[in-house]
C-alpha cells in the first residue's frame, strides 16, 4: 500500500482564489460597487445627471437648428450677383508648391477687375493684372490668399463658413461643454463629499472597522465615481456625435470623419473628470466642510485659465498650462491637427472670404507636434491625478474620525 506524500516544507500554499490580488480586487469591487449603489439613491445624482443632459439636448437643438437654416452668401463687391468669381485655391493646394509663392489664375470672372484704371488691376503688387497671389507653407497648404481689387470679391462663403462652424462648434462643444462645464460640474457635486460626507455623517466608521486601509478606501471610492461618471459621458458624447455627424454638411448621409474627433473628446473628457473627482475628494478631506468652496474657486481658476489659453501667446500660455482645463482642451486641440490636418488650408480661405476663425482653433503647446503634445496632455493629466490622490491619501490617513 503506497504512503501518502508529504507536504513540501515550508509555508502552506495559498489557493488562487485567496491571493493578495483576488482579496484587493474584492475589496475594490465591494467599496466601487457600494459607491455606485449609494450615489444611484441619491436624487442629488440624478438633478446633476439630468440638468447636464438637458444642456447638451439644448445646445445640440440650437446647432440643428444652424446647420438646417444653412449661411447665404454675401454680396461683397454691390453688384446684385453672388459667388461670380469662384476661388480657384482648392486645385492650387499641392504639396509641388510647397513653401512657395505662386500666382494663381485670373478669376475676374466678371471682368470688373479688368474695366478699373490700369494702376488699380495690380493691388497685391506681384505684377500680374487681375489675378490672386497664393502663399504656402512647407507642407504645400495654403496659408495666405492676396488677390487683386475685385478678384475672389465674391467667393462662396457659404460652403466654407458651414464647415468652419461646424469644426469650430466640435471644439468649443468638447472644450467648453464636456471638459469645462460638465467635467467640473458632475465632479464638483458628486466627488468633493466622496469621503467628507462619510466622515460628517459618521458612517465611515463602518467602511474603516473593515480590514481595509484608508488609502484603499479613497481609491476605491474614486472607482465608483468613475463607474458612474464615465458611463454617463459616454452616453452624451455618443448622442452628440450622432446629431453632428447626422446634420453636420456634407454630402454623405454620415459625416465619419468626425469620429476621431470625438474619439479625442471622449478620452480628454475621461482623464480631466478623472483629474477633478481626484481635485475635489482631496480638497473635501484637507478642507472638510469648507471643501466646496475651496473646489468652486479651483472652478474659477479654471475657467479664466481656459479662456486665457485662446489668446494664444507663449506667455499666456506658459500659465494656461497651469491648470486641468487646459491640458484636457490640448488633447482635443492636438486631436483635430491630427484628424482634419488642413488647419492651414482653413485659416488661408478664411482670409479670402474675410473673416476670422474662432479662438478655438489654436495651434498645438508646448511644441509644435500635435501627437507629442497628445503623449504629454495624457501624461500630464495622469500626473496630477496621481498627486492628488496621493495628498488626500496622506491627509485621510491623518485625520481623526468623529
Amino acid at each position: 500500500m503506497m504512503q501518502p506524500v508529504a507536504p513540501p516544507p515550508g509555508p502552506p500554499k495559498r489557493n488562487l482564489s485567496e491571493t493578495v490580488w483576488t482579496k484587493l480586487d474584492r475589496k475594490a469591487t465591494a467599496i466601487a460597487e457600494f459607491t455606485m449603489r449609494q450615489y444611484r439613491k441619491k436624487r442629488s445624482t440624478w438633478t446633476v445627471g439630468a440638468v447636464g443632459a438637458l444642456l447638451v439636448v439644448i445646445v445640440l437643438l440650437f446647432y440643428i437648428d444652424a446647420m438646417s437654416e444653412g449661411i447665404d452668401s454675401v454680396d461683397n463687391d454691390g453688384d446684385g450677383l453672388l459667388d461670380e468669381d469662384p476661388s480657384s485655391w482648392t486645385e492650387w493646394e499641392n504639396s509641388q508648391y510647397a513653401g512657395r509663392t505662386i500666382s494663381g489664375p485670373m478669376s475676374d470672372d466678371d471682368g470688373d477687375c479688368l474695366a478699373l484704371e490700369p494702376w488699380m488691376r495690380d493691388m497685391n503688387n506681384d505684377g500680374v493684372d487681375c489675378n490672386v497671389v497664393y502663399k504656402y507653407d512647407q507642407s504645400g497648404f495654403v496659408t495666405t490668399i492676396e488677390a487683386d481689387r475685385f478678384v475672389d470679391e465674391d467667393p462662396d462663403e457659404s460652403e466654407f463658413l458651414e464647415e468652419a462652424m461646424h469644426r469650430s462648434f466640435l471644439l468649443g462643444f468638447g472644450k467648453f461643454g464636456f471638459l469645462f462645464i460638465l467635467g467640473i460640474f458632475v465632479p464638483l457635486f458628486l466627488a468633493t463629499g466622496l469621503i467628507r460626507d462619510e466622515m460628517d455623517s459618521g458612517t465611515l466608521h463602518y467602511l474603516v472597522g473593515k480590514p481595509i486601509a484608508r488609502a484603499e478606501i479613497l481609491m476605491y471610492r474614486l472607482l465608483g465615481f468613475i463607474g458612474l461618471a464615465w458611463p454617463y459621458f459616454v452616453g452624451l458624447l455618443v448622442l452628440s456625435a450622432l446629431v453632428t455627424g447626422i446634420f453636420g454638411p456634407g454630402e454623405s448621409i454620415f459625416r465619419f470623419s468626425d469620429l476621431g474627433i470625438w474619439f479625442g473628446i471622449l478620452i480628454a473628457t475621461f482623464l480631466t473628470v478623472l483629474a477633478y473627482g481626484a481635485v475635489f475628494i482631496t480638497f473635501g478631506i484637507v478642507a472638510g466642510r469648507y471643501g466646496i468652496l475651496v473646489a468652486l474657486l479651483f472652478a474659477v481658476w479654471e475657467f479664466f485659465m481656459m479662456f486665457l489659453a485662446m489668446i494664444g501667446t507663449t506667455r499666456e500660455m506658459g500659465i494656461a498650462s497651469m491648470s486641468i482645463s487646459f491640458w484636457g482642451a490640448e488633447i482635443i486641440n492636438s486631436t483635430a491637427w491630427l484628424v482634419w490636418g488642413d488647419y492651414a488650408a482653413m485659416s488661408g480661405q478664411s482670409l479670402a472670404v474675410d473673416i476670422a476663425l474662432w479662438t478655438v482653433w489654436y495651434s498645438p503647446f508646448p511644441t509644435t507636434s500635435p501627437l507629442v503634445n497628445l503623449i504629454i496632455s495624457i501624461v500630464v493629466l495622469l500626473l496630477i491625478t496621481g498627486l492628488f490622490v496621493l495628498v488626500g491619501q496622506s491627509s485621510f490617513k491623518k485625520r481623526e474620525l468623529n
